[in-house]
């Protein structure tokens, strides 16, 4: 009779928390349906909205109907929560963002023993939790903010990271990039990144110091904040990066407040519609964006061979040895210009950006 209830009052949980924020589904699919396949992310921020748009056109292109959820508060209780209600109704396959995902890998291998999981975004560190990956090379995308440091900051300078939760492999992936470039390569870094983990800051990396890693359990608000207290307690700070979509703007909304604009460089990660207008703007130098738009439509893509039994359907040309799909990240600057410092990187200017931008997403 507990389990009953207790299942129960997950599902209505689930149910309610995807009617209060009207993101638990996709034009294919209404809520109570019987979804084919699900695509869940990490969190409700607007980034996710252009990923929903990918899954849709897959959706119209396979046939199947696909649920679309994003936790409103982004704890990987709620994602549990929504697999449970997934399976429930059968759901056959499910990509996901998934948080925590170090410490789940058991719930997920348990998941992907029943029906096929695609990690996005977010790997995770099994080959039996998920059957690929899906997303960026985020070591590599942590590369190119390294670039637009060296490019914007002096040399000696010292920065901030400010991200979400450093309990999400795309975070851990990003920041050690950023530090390996700035170190001048992976061997260079290891001792430093060593000392990084250890949280025994300030950690020097190649010609710059990095004062340490800032987290807001994916709240904008306590972003900013933090920006402030930093730009209090460090006057001289050169520079803040924000490795996820919400972060930049925090920052810069912290540097406004303080009047300390001029003298901060921020660099920024994502295609956050306030961190483009910064940057149109001359606030914000540049970011490091990915391709949400193909996470969710390539997923559904994925999904749909593997529950259709396509056995070719892991055995594509653009998929590793590690079953990783990783899709381009590109640098996006005021002019578009391609700077010596990018080296082999794509490079787009905002203004042609953020045109293709407002068409995803039917603006």
């Amino acid at each position: 009779m507990r389990s009953w209830f207790y299942r129960l009052s997950l599902y209505f949980g689930v149910v309610a928390s995807v009617m209060m924020f009207g993101c638990a589904r996709s034009d294919s699919v209404a809520v109570g349906d019987r979804p084919d396949v699900a695509f869940i992310s990490n969190n409700a921020h607007e980034f996710w909205s252009i990923a929903k748009k990918g899954t849709e056109a897959a959706a119209k292109e396979t046939g199947l109907k696909v649920a679309f959820l994003m936790p409103p508060q982004g704890t990987s209780e709620e994602q549990r929560r929504f697999i449970e209600d997934l399976m429930n109704k059968g759901v056959r396959a499910i990509a996901i963002s998934p948080n925590d995902s170090a410490n789940q890998v058991d719930f997920f291998r348990t998941i992907n023993s029943r029906l096929p999981v695609i990690a996005v975004d977010n790997d995770i560190p099994h080959s039996e939790a998920r059957r690929c990956y899906i997303g960026t090379d985020n070591v590599a995308a942590g590369r190119a903010v390294g670039k637009l440091i060296k490019e914007h900051v002096p040399p000696g300078s010292k920065f901030m990271i400010f991200v979400g939760k450093l309990d999400s492999q795309n975070a851990q992936e990003r920041r050690l990039g950023v530090v390996t470039e700035l170190a001048g390569g992976a061997d260079k870094a290891k001792d430093a990144v060593e000392k990084m983990n250890r949280n025994e800051y300030p950690v020097r990396f190649g010609d710059y110091e990095l004062l340490g890693t800032m987290t807001d359990d994916a709240d904008q608000a306590v972003c900013r904040r933090k920006a402030e207290d930093t730009l209090t307690k460090y006057s001289d700070v050169k520079c803040m990066v924000g490795l996820w979509a919400y972060n930049p703007p925090a920052i810069l909304e912290a540097a406004l407040s303080q009047k300390k604009i001029d003298q901060l460089v921020i660099i920024g990660f994502d295609e956050n519609e306030e961190t483009l207008k910064a940057i149109r703007e001359g606030h914000i130098v540049g970011t490091v964006v990915q391709d949400p738009y193909n996470f969710g439509y390539e997923s559904v893509k994925l999904m749909a061979g593997l529950v259709k039994g396509d056995a070719s359907a892991l055995n594509r040309p653009d998929m590793n040895e590690q079953k990783q799909i990783f899709v381009r990240h590109r640098i996006i600057n005021k002019d578009g210009t391609a700077r010596k410092a990018y080296q082999d990187e794509k490079v787009e200017a905002v203004d042609a950006f953020h045109a293709k931008l407002k068409e995803l997403k039917g603006q």
